[in-house]
């Protein structure tokens, strides 16, 4: 799925389910971010990808200027409705309406891994100026933990957690070496939170029909009742933070 796919069925539907159930991103995750691309009050800051402004609004709390950019139609409603006074446009990760070097930074929250690595981080570079920064985020779910790990068996998790995007960012010869760092955490949730987090799934939300749904998320919830509340998932964040090259690479 692009981000083309996202814009028009991705997360057509539920993103006020999505709004409450995902996590958001702890004080200490934001300092980091926030000293490593150079965020403070005035930072001309687009959020790309912003979904409905879990990070957004965090940066605008540290004074920055954040403009945010989302594909889908619903994401951007649910957004303007929970985020005050940021704009948000339609755009794509590969085709983002902003001239060049209109930004001293570009953050992705838990959205890269939808993205064209390569039109993506050439669409970045150009909406940078000389010397900005990438700086990306994710929530991933700790599969070195034996709950979490058959968590991902129950929900019969598609994707490789904690993929290092440094391969991606290194590749491209528009950004310096990508800083790396990972922070461990946890959240202590109901099974009915739970059950709403996992709802809220790429490939439950955007790749099962009504009826594939409800039995996924009658499995899970099965699983769950094995265990006392509150129900705790161990998390790490996993972020990155690149600068854009001062120098123009050839076409």
């Amino acid at each position: 799925m692009t981000t083309d796919d996202l814009g028009t069925r991705g997360f057509a539907h539920g993103t006020d389910r999505y709004e409450r159930a995902r996590p958001s991103y702890s004080h200490e995750v934001v300092e980091h971010l926030c000293a490593g691309a150079g965020i403070g009050p005035g930072t001309r800051v687009l959020d790309l990808a912003a979904g409905t402004g879990k990070l957004t609004r965090l940066l605008v709390e540290r004074g920055a200027s954040v403009t945010a950019v989302e594909p889908s139609a619903a994401m951007r409603e649910t957004f303007a409705r929970v985020v005050e006074g940021v704009p948000v446009y339609a755009g794509t990760a590969e085709r983002i309406p902003a001239p060049a070097g209109a930004y001293d930074v570009v953050t992705v929250a838990q959205a890269f891994h939808w993205f064209d690595p390569e039109q993506a981080l050439r669409e970045i570079a150009r909406v940078l100026r000389p010397g900005g920064a990438l700086a990306m985020v994710w929530n991933e779910l700790d599969e070195s933990e034996e709950f979490i790990a058959h968590l991902h068996r129950v929900a019969e998790w598609p994707f490789h957690a904690l993929h290092d995007y440094r391969a991606e960012l290194d590749g491209s010869d528009r950004f310096e070496p990508a800083e790396r760092t990972l922070f461990p955490w946890r959240d202590e949730l109901t099974r009915d939170q739970v059950v709403e987090r996992c709802s809220t799934f790429s490939y439950v939300a955007a790749g099962l029909a009504v009826e594939p749904r409800a039995r996924f998320l009658s499995r899970v919830r099965e699983f769950l009742g094995e265990y006392a509340e509150p129900i705790e998932l161990a998390y790490i964040t996993d972020t990155y933070i690149a600068r854009r090259r001062d120098f123009e690479p050839p076409l």
